[in-house]
């Protein structure tokens, strides 16, 4: 890593191939957001709950192996593993590709491709998290990671756009194939990285894996600010899925707007996320990076609220807005509240304390899922939108009444947390 801390990060050669390879992953990622719903709707003619069965499924998987994944990820070295899921989701899709095109695609068929893509993605995203540091310096880490927030906004700008006009000229099950040669060029992308990897974990000095597991859990719980954060996130994450399983739904059938222009609405929104990482930096430093964790989710959230008031007209704007705002502040505050994890755990049990938190938080995504769906049939998608926004507008609460509220600085924060431990 000599090379590296002389060298800017952007002019590292392994740097270059990694972000080349997640920025076209992200967008192919993107483009099966929309896609894969649209699937279900347009050529399996999915109800509402049948929906909201596909996102519990598609994020299933961080409840399953969420913890024992960190752990399992933590004695093996990253990079070969991370091929491997690219190349496993390139043909997860090819499949439902395939299966269209000869009239075999059943919702079944739907529902394992996505439990593999589930399962391969929880392995992956935990898996560059602790890959990263091998090919970037500690110096440059959040650097790193804030690229890597930047490149998903990215994606999320062009994805659906494009994955809604592909859908229009190529067919919904057609368009998974942007996606699939996606992860193809990702998984050559890390092939072609040269920096050699440091050895996983002698076999002598592991634990076990529940032992391991317990520890990043024992950190979370016995931080005040992380348990907010995590209870956050959590109630947040699941009502953001509950909306996901409906807002294509939404759009296209009870809005009546085309797959197209739905694809531009989402893609406007994650304009806003590009811009919001952008700034988040130079919010944290004009309001404090302790204040903007908490600001920036509570002011925003409730925006979530005009959602369900979006009709055909001018009030298409309304949905603009939501997504707009709320997707914006929900990003500053991610990327935010990441910062101060990082500040606050030892390097140590990091990838433990990782593995925790996507485990809680990502792990309320099936639930999310289910309820969206089951709530949609029961009560209309509208209306169950309207629920969602509520609860969105009273999650950050959690962080409101946190010692987050009591300092400007989380340096404030990190200090106290020390001397109390």
């Amino acid at each position: 890593m000599e090379e590296s801390a002389q060298v800017p990060l952007w002019r590292t050669r392994d740097y270059q191939l990694f972000i080349l390879g997640q920025t076209v992953t992200q967008i192919g990622t993107e483009v099966t957001a929309i896609a894969f719903p649209l699937t279900a709707v347009l050529l399996l003619h999915a109800t509402p709950f049948q929906l909201g069965v596909l996102v519990a499924v598609q994020n299933g998987a961080f409840l399953l192996i969420g913890l024992p994944a960190g752990v399992w990820l933590d004695r093996r070295r990253r990079r070969p593993i991370l091929i491997g899921t690219d190349v496993v989701r390139a043909l997860a899709l090819v499949t439902v590709t395939v299966a269209a095109a000869v009239q075999w695609l059943t919702f079944g068929l739907l529902l394992a491709t996505a439990a593999v893509l589930s399962l391969m993605r929880v392995v992956f995203e935990i898996g560059y998290q602790t890959y990263l540091p091998s090919i970037v310096p500690s110096k440059d880490l959040i650097q790193g990671n804030s690229t890597m927030e930047t490149i998903r906004a990215g994606g999320q700008i062009a994805g659906p756009s494009l994955g809604g006009w592909l859908v229009q000229l190529v067919g919904a099950a057609n368009a998974l194939l942007a996606d699939a040669v996606s992860f193809l060029a990702s998984a050559a992308c890390l092939w072609g990285i040269r920096t050699r990897e440091p050895g996983p974990e002698p076999a002598a000095e592991r634990r076990g894996m529940v032992q391991d597991a317990r520890e990043g859990m024992a950190f979370v719980w016995g931080n005040p600010v992380l348990r907010a954060i995590a209870a956050t996130s959590a109630i947040s994450n699941l009502l953001f899925t509950a909306a996901t399983a409906l807002t294509v739904l939404f759009l296209v059938e009870v809005v009546g707007v085309s797959a197209g222009v739905a694809g531009m609405i989402f893609s406007i929104g994650s304009a806003a996320a590009l811009v919001a990482a952008a700034i988040a930096t130079r919010l944290a430093n004009r309001l404090g990076s302790a204040r903007i964790i908490w600001m920036s989710a509570l002011l925003t959230s409730p925006v979530n609220l005009l959602i369900p008031f979006t009709h055909d007209d001018w009030r298409l704007g309304l949905f603009v807005a939501g997504i707009v705002f709320g997707g914006g502040g929900q990003l500053i505050y991610a990327i935010t509240q990441v910062s101060y994890r990082q500040a606050v755990t030892p390097p140590a049990i990091l990838g433990r304390v990782n593995a925790t938190m996507r485990f809680l938080v990502m792990g309320a995504l099936p639930v999310g899922g289910l309820l969206g769906g089951g709530l949609g049939s029961l009560i209309g998608v509208r209306a169950t939108l309207l629920v969602i926004g509520i609860g969105l507008a009273l999650a950050p609460l959690f962080l409101f009444f946190s010692p987050l509220r009591g300092v400007r600085e989380v340096s404030e924060l990190t200090t106290v947390h020390r001397q109390s431990s």
